[in-house]
């Protein structure tokens, strides 16, 4: 497969790579505002309602657009230039969270419609803009700097993810208000870095082109088509729903097990903030061993050993020793999930981009599961049962996924490739 035509530098370094760097820092910076409003989010409905029932409604509301939106998405990522779709999607996050820093001025208590509108207007806005700044990769980098791409790209989330809370409880503390001006000052910031970047983000597809426009629905379903047609692509769809689902449970069972054990809640942070580092240090890894190991088999050994490491969670007393293992399981699937990005960014042609990462972006919800089974097993057997029950579910997964892989042949497309 060819790569997209694009103003791409001749020697590819990423260092060198001014649109690359420009597009990543305003991307980054607007992930850490969200990171740093989610973790204040749950505090500022309490302290506007003072009802738990409505912290769980306002966040299922905010989950729920972003689930929803995945489906249109990825058309509109590929139909519409992906620049024009970052900067209109940073310019309605920066209004809706400036009307909720506005709301939040003074006693700190935004109302409550205010707080479900702009939920459902960044939820909406945030799927489309993610799923281009991943689509808009392949045509801003070379094919052979994809990979470190990639790695930069997820690291940098897990980055906002470690620092994000930090800063969102900082701002918090100085003002109810701060931290959603701080996250509308970063999608402004972002927008303005989409505007600077030279090369062109237009999807092969983008365009009315009367010759190639299809039904909407049809656009809706053809990232799932795609997907279920490349036999690839489909074992890495199931490997990726599969392991979110897992890791989930993992999490949730670790924090049981450390609070069994007598852990206070210092510690727990502390572990969960060790899982995040070790998550990114999984993603700086990856493009290593992307070049030594073919997708599947770095996702089987990478399952096999995290059911490995699970297993020994269940056996230590120590909490040391339980945050340096759940730290290792999170880089060795971060390694896995790094590569199977890219190799799903490789396979896609550029007018399917946006589907197909949305696509990938929509199933990632079926993790919410894992902390249900990890709840359900934890009301029938202790943690570090439910631990081993884990174990045993990764360890399937990975005898699995090859007989998957062979059992799944490509089916050919009788329309032929979008």
């Amino acid at each position: 497969m060819t790569s997209p035509p694009t103003s791409k530098r001749a020697d590819g370094r990423l260092t060198r790579n001014r649109d690359f760097l420009i597009l990543s820092a305003g991307n980054g910076l607007s992930q850490l505002g969200t990171a740093a409003t989610g973790m204040v989010l749950p505090l500022v409905v309490l302290h506007s309602t003072g009802s738990t029932l409505w912290v769980g409604a306002v966040e299922a509301v905010w989950a729920a657009s972003v689930g929803l939106a995945c489906v249109p998405a990825g058309p509109i990522v590929d139909r519409f230039d992906r620049g024009t779709v970052l900067v209109i999607c940073e310019a309605g996050r920066a209004l809706a969270s400036a009307a909720l820093a506005v709301a939040a001025l003074g006693d700190g208590r935004p109302p409550l419609w205010i707080l479900l509108g702009a939920g459902v207007v960044l939820g909406f806005l945030g799927a489309p803009a993610t799923a281009a700044v991943l689509a808009s990769l392949r045509r801003i980098v070379p094919e052979e700097r994809l990979s470190a791409a990639v790695s930069v790209t997820l690291g940098r989330i897990q980055a906002a993810n470690l620092i994000g809370p930090v800063a969102g409880g900082f701002l918090f503390s100085v003002s109810p208000s701060a931290p959603f001006w701080f996250d509308a000052g970063s999608f402004v910031i972002s927008g303005v870095c989409v505007f600077a970047v030279r090369g062109s983000l237009r999807g092969d597809s983008a365009g009315p082109a009367p010759d190639v426009r299809s039904r909407f629905l049809s656009d809706l379903t053809a990232g799932f088509r795609f997907v279920w047609r490349e036999r690839l692509l489909r074992t890495c769809l199931l490997a990726t729903v599969a392991l979110g689902l897992i890791l989930q449970g993992v999490l949730l069972l670790v924090i049981m097990v450390s609070a069994q054990r007598g852990a206070g809640g210092l510690s727990v942070g502390l572990i969960v903030s060790a899982a995040t580092g070790g998550a990114l240090a999984g993603t700086l890894l990856a493009p290593v061993a992307g070049h030594r190991l073919p997708p599947v088999r770095l996702v089987v050994g990478a399952t096999a050993a995290t059911g490995c490491l699970v297993l020994a969670m269940a056996a230590t007393h120590d909490r040391i020793v339980l945050a340096v293992l759940l730290a290792l399981a999170l880089a060795v699937m971060s390694v896995a999930g790094s590569v199977l990005t890219t190799t799903r960014l490789l396979r896609t042609p550029d007018g399917l981009q946006g589907r197909v990462n949305s696509v990938f972006n929509l199933t990632q919800f079926a993790a919410a599961l894992g902390p249900a089974m990890a709840g359900l097993l934890l009301d029938r057997l202790s943690a570090g049962a439910g631990l081993l029950v884990f174990a045993g579910l990764l360890w399937t997964l990975a005898l699995l996924l090859p007989r998957l892989k062979a059992a799944l042949p490509d089916t050919p497309d009788p329309g032929g490739r979008t």
